[in-house]
């Protein structure tokens, strides 16, 4: 009588079947379909043209080709960072020891339909509707119901830039001075606005490099309003979870002076340095009426700030709208 062999197959079909699973999950998470890169412009979306927001006419969606950009995510005090939320339903989204985040995110457009400008979101990741478990929507970002982040600030260095963000989607936008550095090793932008410093944010090039194609989700209040914008993005970043991934200096400016009553810390809980990314800005949709008007800092009209580059020690940093002709 011949003995059964034995077959080792199906654990490694099981764990062969886990990992398809879990491959098929992330892509899934991240929003990566198939033929979504080489589409990725082709907007079949709402379309408005020609929408005077008194500097200038814009064409929605506006088209973000390229650019350099970095984040980091900050703790802060959750009551007093509740209180800057303009609506009870938007809820801000906490880390294990029952902290508030705060997103610092930096970009530097080189190529868009308004033109070439710096921005700096300072931004509250929330949810709407609940709140959320600790870190898990920072995990899932807009696959998680509600996520956002609603925008408490929003400086550029162009008029064109701020005009069409206060009109079209009610962005607390005004005109500030930017200059960013971009070396092998990190990222970094030193924000000011009439000599005053506001804030400087270092991002180290380092970590998991991951391709995402989520999209951004923003709130804001516009008209008393709550508006919901989702930017289609896609882009390849490195998550950095270690400490000094991402880093914060205040200044002596009120902007900076409100972010240190938030007890906010310094060093980032983490990270993101974009390799690569595109966006499209279209419409916002309104999700319900504000509880309270959110008038943000006005700054000064400007047509443009100082916006510079600095990409090597030994060079002059680049002079983008001098460059340009601005």
């Amino acid at each position: 009588m011949k003995a059964k062999r034995k077959t080792s197959l199906p654990g490694p079909l099981v764990f062969a079947g886990a990992a398809a699973l879990g491959y098929v999950g992330v892509r899934a998470l991240l929003g990566l379909k198939p033929g979504a890169d080489e589409d990725f412009f082709d907007w079949t979306g709402p379309t408005e043209k020609g929408i005077d927001v008194g500097s200038a006419r814009v064409d929605l969606p506006v088209m973000y080709y390229r650019d350099d950009s970095f984040m980091g995510i900050f703790a802060a005090d959750y009551e007093p960072v509740r209180t800057l939320l303009p609506s009870q339903d938007l809820y801000p989204v906490t880390l294990p020891d029952g902290r508030a985040t705060i997103a610092i995110f930096a970009f530097n457009y080189l190529e868009t339909g308004i033109g070439p400008y710096g921005e700096i979101a300072i931004a509250l990741p929330c949810t709407h509707g609940q709140q959320a478990s600790a870190l898990l929507p920072l995990v899932l970002e807009s696959r998680y119901p509600g996520w956002g982040a609603f925008v408490l600030h929003l400086p550029v260095t162009s008029l064109v830039a701020r005009d069409a963000g206060r009109v079209v989607f009610g962005y607390t936008k005004f005109v500030a001075d930017m200059a960013f550095q971009k070396r092998p090793a990190y990222q970094s932008v030193r924000m000011s606005e009439a000599g005053a410093h506001i804030l400087s944010l270092t991002v180290q090039q380092r970590g998991l490099t991951l391709k995402d194609n989520r999209p951004l989700v923003t709130y804001s209040v516009r008209d008393g309003e709550l508006l919901r914008t989702t930017v289609p993005s896609r882009s390849v970043y490195q998550v950095g979870l270690t400490p000094g991934s991402a880093t914060l200096e205040l200044g002596d400016h009120e902007i900076g002076r409100q972010l240190q009553a938030l007890n906010i810390s310094t060093t980032g809980v983490l990270a993101k340095n974009y390799l690569t990314r595109s966006g499209i800005l279209p419409a916002g949709e309104p999700v319900g009426q504000a509880d309270r008007p959110h008038v943000g800092y006005a700054g000064q009209d400007r047509e443009y700030g100082q916006l510079t580059v600095d990409y090597d020690d030994a060079a002059v940093p680049v002079d983008v709208y001098a460059r340009r002709g601005g």
